[in-house]
């Protein structure tokens, strides 16, 4: 078997599943925009804390575990619901407040770094889609047989590219230019990223059939 093909393929299919819009991306552009960059990057290394959880469980089974469990699954998905519900609500909220460009000396009375990378963490621990997500991907194309260096190899290009994509939106959208613009159009895009969140958290309190 051709293991580098093995690991592009879930690095490929990892990519691709990133860079759609969702609760991940929303977080860290949002921190980033709205507080300093040291703060979207504490988030996005939250995120690929995250990622690495998911996936490692993933590898562990973990979806065996919730597909014998059900209530563990529906609880998980109710819990992340309702906490993504409250960001949106509390989003959308903020929408009608000034934007102001928080100097960096002030970034500690804001957020601490702990409590950035919590976010994040927090954001991508509750989305129960993502060990369905890796656990899919990896009982496709991690079979039993192959060695233990290729999974562990399979987790890092998951850390890597979680670590990557994340960090590079925090530092794209903290920049003067980006909070210019962000500063004329905030109302909206305060709304928009509000209603997304809370819409994808009733999606997940919501029953599926």
């Amino acid at each position: 078997m051709n293991y580098a093909v093995v690991l592009s393929s879930i690095f490929a299919v990892h990519v691709l599943a990133m860079i759609s819009p969702g609760p991940n991306v929303l977080m860290v552009t949002q921190t980033a925009l709205r507080h300093t960059r040291r703060a979207g990057i504490a988030t996005a290394l939250g995120v690929a804390t995250g990622s690495t959880i998911w996936s490692s469980a993933a590898l562990l089974s973990l979806s065996v575990v919730f597909a014998q469990f059900a209530w563990l699954y529906d609880g998980l998905k109710l819990l992340g619901g309702t906490y993504l519900l409250y960001l949106g609500i509390k989003l959308w909220s903020a929408a009608r407040h000034s934007f102001l460009i928080p100097p960096s000396s002030t970034y500690a009375s804001v957020h601490t770094d702990w409590q950035a990378f919590g976010l994040g963490l927090l954001t991508n621990l509750t989305n129960p889609k993502a060990v369905i997500f890796f656990g899919s991907i990896f009982a496709t194309l991690l079979t039993p047989n192959l060695p233990t260096w290729v999974k562990l190899a399979a987790i890092g290009i998951i850390v890597i590219d979680a670590a990557g994509w994340h960090v590079a939106l925090a530092c794209l959208f903290s920049t003067r230019r980006a909070q210019q613009a962000y500063r004329r159009i905030k109302p909206g895009v305060d709304r928009v990223a509000g209603a997304s969140l809370a819409f994808l958290g009733l999606q997940l309190m919501l029953p599926t059939r």
